[in-house]
Parts: structure tokens; sequence; C-alpha cells
């Protein structure tokens, strides 16, 4: 008997040992994708499974929304690639809402592995699954996803309507607490922002790694708040991150690196399928040249050209128009509808708001505080007269940044934003492209 203890002591200390000095938990993330493309994603995950095929693949929110085929086809393309790569999980960011609850019911049924543990229903249940535990080798890794609380403002009313968005510290603590002795370690895909994920680390030290998103933030080198990792991608696809956690003794720790998604990198075959299915669709559409641009516009010129395309369209004394809803800029040469579908991908629809003078005065001191959104009409005004404003249906709605416009007398326009962007380019800044033939 002593010998057959002797033995199984010795297994169990040899199996602590491999553990400690040869077992890695390898963590591949993203965030704030967009709607692009994951061929080349695909290609360097397809590549390190085969020496990891234990490898955790994660996603820190925004999928959906921000390129044509995402917006046509109201993130089909994103799900199908997601599904086909095989993501082990997914948190909710706030853009994941654009296309309403219907879509993200749809992505579930689908098998979408969405995660989000501060958003409840009206009954106080969860509206997807809060957290997951996944068994790698010996090690239980829970993974627990959380929600920016600003998603109200950053979307219609009706795609979030009945949802609360709870505090992301309280919540995680209490997870935390319900699923004591049964994990351990704790990757949080948080769809906070860089500075919410500085401060969740400081509140919730118990975090092994934090894969962030929302702030867009490329985060070379990962920064160490106590003992928890943070690190964020960017966004759109252009780096994949790596997270190794390696323990010994109980204690883990966690570090990271980006990989650059380059042009060498050839696109995965099950990827470009699903992309060109769903770019074929789009193509004739999108391929409509509306003109030649004599010269190219940065993505803050876009944003000043379309407020005055705004102004033009309407007669209001003022625009408004949030940073966020123009994505890009323009690039010299031809232009067709797509390279304006890139520019303002939501289809917003216009509106156009009466104030009284005072809510007027309380919209101008809102926008001094948010420098990045756009704005052309008076700045200096009389409190006794109204004014006008022209924007687009989702800053109107209750519970965006400029609240005083859901007070107003509000009068839809009958186009969408891009639309009368389209109009305005081809009156006023487009060249008309000559066909085949003509003189």
């Amino acid at each position: 008997m002593p010998r057959i203890m002797a033995i199984l002591i010795a297994l169990m200390v040899l199996s602590l040992s491999a553990l400690g000095q040869g077992q890695e938990i390898v963590i591949l993330h993203t965030n704030d994708l967009h709607g692009e493309s994951l061929a080349q994603i695909a290609t360097m995950v397809d590549d390190l499974r085969v020496t990891h095929p234990d490898l955790l693949l994660l996603d820190a929110g925004d999928l959906f929304s921000g390129t044509p085929v995402s917006s046509l086809f109201q993130g089909q393309a994103e799900e199908t690639a997601v599904l086909t790569l095989g993501f082990d999980a997914l948190t909710l960011g706030n853009h994941d809402f654009d296309f309403g609850l219907d879509t993200l019911k749809r992505s579930l049924d689908a098998g979408v592995p969405w995660l989000a543990a501060n958003i409840f229903r009206e009954d106080g249940t969860h509206l997807v699954t809060p957290f997951l535990i996944k068994e790698i080798g010996d090690v239980r890794v829970l993974i627990v996803g959380l929600t920016t609380v600003s998603t109200p403002k950053m979307s219609f009313p009706r795609n979030v309507a009945g949802l609360t968005f709870a505090d992301p510290v309280s919540t995680l603590k209490e997870v935390l607490q319900g699923q004591e002795g049964a994990y351990d370690i704790c990757i949080v895909l948080s769809h906070l922002g860089y500075g919410e994920d500085l401060l969740l680390a400081q509140k919730v030290p118990q975090i092994t790694a934090i894969l962030g998103g929302h702030s867009h933030t490329v985060l070379a080198k990962p920064v160490r708040i106590g003992q928890t990792l943070i690190s964020q991608t960017g966004s759109s696809g252009r780096y994949l991150g790596k997270v190794v956690v390696s323990g010994q003794g109980g204690v883990y720790k966690a570090e990271g690196e980006l990989l650059e998604i380059t042009e060498k990198i050839p696109p995965h075959p099950a990827i470009v399928s699903i992309d060109d299915l769903f770019g074929a669709a789009l193509a004739l559409e999108m391929a409509e040249p509306l003109g030649h641009a004599p010269r190219g516009f940065t993505k803050n010129a876009m944003g000043l050209l379309l407020t005055q395309a705004l102004l033009d369209f309407s007669g209001a004394d003022a625009a408004l128009y949030n940073g966020g809803g123009v994505r890009s800029g323009l690039d010299q040469g031809p232009v067709t509808k797509g390279d304006v579908f890139t520019v303002e991908p939501f289809g917003n629809e216009l509106v156009q708001i009466t104030l009284r003078g005072p809510d007027f005065a309380e919209l101008l001191a809102t926008k001094s505080g948010r420098s990045s959104d756009f704005y052309r009409g008076p700045r200096l005004i009389d409190l006794e007269r109204s004014y006008t404003v022209v924007t687009s249906d989702f800053l109107a709605s209750e519970g965006s940044n400029y609240p005083m416009l859901a007070r107003g007398e509000l009068v839809y326009l009958g186009s969408t934003v891009r639309q009368v962007l389209e109009a305005h380019l081809q009156s006023s800044v487009l060249v008309p492209i000559k066909k085949e033939g003509a003189l």
C-alpha cells in the first residue's frame, strides 16, 4: 500500500508540474469588426489551431453595422462568418442593436454565442447568456460579457425597448461571487471602452484578462493593472489579439500581443465563399457610378460637407450630425453608391426640429462639449425666437446626447441622410463621368 500511495503522489506532482510548465491557454480575440470580412483573420486562426487545437476564439462586440453588406443584409453575412469560424463567445456591443431585437433573436436562433451579463429584460431575465465556463485541460475558464450602459443613448429606442443596462462593476462582482469555486481564471469580454476597462480592473482585481472594445483603442502592448491584463485590437479587423495564460500552483498570468493582418495573409476559402455570396447580391447596386471627385475628403471634411448638404436640402437654420455617423472620408477619383454607403452606412431618416430659443442655446452648449460632432449654423442666438435644426432621427430620439431635440416639434423630411448626401455630391461636388462614345 505505501508503494501505491507513493506512485499516486508522484503522478499528481507530475500532473501539476506539467500544468504549470507546459499547459498554456491560448486566446485569440477581436473587437469592433463592424461588418468587415474575417477572411484573413480566419487563415491566421486556422494556422494557430494546428498548434493550439483548444484555443479560445472571442469577440468584444460591435460585430454588426458599418459596411454596405452588413446594412443591406442586417448582419447575416457576419453571422454566417462567425459561425463558420467557430467563435466561442461574443459580447454584445451597442451597434449590435442597430438592426433591432428581431435580428438579435435571429442570430441567437442561428447559434451565435452572444454574451452579456448586464442586460436585462423587463421581467428581470437576461437578454442573452450572461457568461459561460469552458474547460481547457484542467483549467476552468469563466468568460463574462459586459456591454456599455450608454447603449440606449446610441441606439433607436425601439431597438432597446424594455431593456435595462446594469452597472458593469456590480454585475461582474455578483457573477464572480455566484461562481466562486466553479472557475480558475476569469476572462471579461468588455464592450465598455478602454477607460472603463482600466477602472474595472482596479475595482475587480480577480480578472485575469479584459479583452476590450468600443473605444477602438489599439493596444500594441497590452496594459497591466495589478494582475489583470487589458488588451484591445482597435477596429475593423486590422489586428488579431493573442493572449496566452499560463499557470503554476493555482496562480495564473496572462501575456498578450497583437498580430497584424497584412495583405500577405491569404484569405480563407470558406470565408471568401461567404463574402462572395453576399457581395454578389450587393455589387450591382453599389457599383452604380455617381461621378468623379476632383479631390479627396477626410472624414472630418465629409462631416462638414454632410452638414452643408443637410442645410441646402432643408433650408433649416442649423444642421447637426453626430461624429460617429460619419464613418470615413472619400478618395479622389470615381465615386460610387458604395463609396457613399461607406461614409454613411446607417440609413438614418432626415428630420427637422423646431426648438425654442432656450432649448437651442442648450443644444449649442452641449455641442461645445462634443468636439467630434458636426454643426453648421448660428453661434449667437436670440432667446426670444425659435430655430429649426436639421438632423437624423437617431439624434432626435429620446436618450440621445442631445435630449433637447426630443422636446422640439419634429417633422420627417421624407429622405435618408445618405440620399441627401448622394444628391449633394452629384449636384455640387462630383464631375459627371462621360459615357463611352460620348463627346
